[in-house]
């Protein structure tokens, strides 16, 4: 379920598209391309 917490983790209202990768994501695939 989700909590207060988790639902801010998770946000992507500060992305132009759903699929954008945030800085933290881009870090963790970026080695692997």
């Amino acid at each position: 379920m989700w909590t207060d917490t988790t639902r801010a983790l998770h946000a992507r209202s500060m992305l132009a598209l759903p699929t954008d990768l945030t800085d933290a994501e881009w870090a963790f695939f970026e080695p692997l391309l």
